[in-house]
């Protein structure tokens, strides 16, 4: 959000220099539709967004990385509905809530916000089901894919080293979907995800999918990425990552 407002102040500062007195009107036009992109762009993405809801053993829990009803939905062409709202919270539109029944992922409903009046007579936010507009035969839909997937859940834990923060949860939920069907599913703590991690990472790295992985144009731009703003003390080489973040890069536990 501070990067947006910065946008738009030294954008302010730009078009009050007397110097682009000769700018033409055209070219400022263009300047300001992509300063006016930007900000709203992070509006959108520094706005928390709602989370799509798994249903797991009776207990529901967020879903922040993981939901594949969006590809399904546009796989299939499924077209918005009109009256649907869009704002700064929910960007995809739609809301997804899944529940795992007898050891398969199904997809148990979609929401939308629409606009309601109150008794009042003021318009407001209210969540609508539009699962029967797409499926008015069915009640769930299996989601055949196959991925490991890593649930966080619990409380963020906070911690700082060399005056970097980072952040970790207290709880990981990991499952292994084949077709739709879990095949394996671990429920683990921060300390036992992260030994957890170790084992996995040390059978990975005898794969030769391992042996691509560390030497590819993606990873050296991933391990860019995470080193960019982070203490020296507290680089990561390219193995060193993928064993940080093994189970988004393995497709089965071992």
């Amino acid at each position: 959000m501070y990067i947006c407002v910065g946008l738009v102040l030294v954008f302010a500062t730009f078009l009050s220099l007397r110097t682009l007195g000769a700018i033409l009107t055209e070219n400022r036009v263009k300047i300001i539709q992509t300063i006016l992109f930007l900000f709203f762009s992070c509006l959108i993405y520094s706005t928390p967004q709602i989370p799509d809801i798994l249903k797991y053993n009776d207990r529901e829990f967020e879903l922040h990385h993981f939901s594949p009803a969006h590809k399904y939905f546009e796989d299939n062409g499924f077209i918005v509905p009109k009256e649907a709202l869009e704002t700064t919270a929910n960007s995809n539109i739609f809301m997804f809530k899944y529940e795992i029944i007898n050891e398969k992922l199904f997809l148990t409903d979609v929401k939308i916000f629409v606009e309601k009046k109150n008794e009042n007579g003021i318009l407001h936010f209210v969540e609508k089901s539009v699962f029967k507009n797409y499926f008015p035969l069915e009640d769930k839909i299996l989601m055949n894919i196959s991925s490991v997937t890593v649930i966080s859940y619990g409380e963020t834990i906070y911690t700082e080293k060399y005056g970097w923060s980072d952040a970790h949860s207290e709880n990981y939920l990991i499952f292994e979907f084949e077709n739709g069907y879990v095949k394996k599913s671990l429920d683990l703590d921060y300390k036992k995800f992260k030994s957890e991690s170790k084992k996995q990472f040390r059978k990975f790295k005898k794969s030769e999918e391992f042996l691509i992985l560390v030497d590819s144009e993606r990873m050296k731009e991933e391990v860019e990425l995470y080193n960019e703003f982070r203490p020296k003390k507290l680089h990561l080489n390219a193995e060193k990552l993928i064993q940080k973040n093994i189970f988004y890069k393995i497709k089965q536990i071992e």
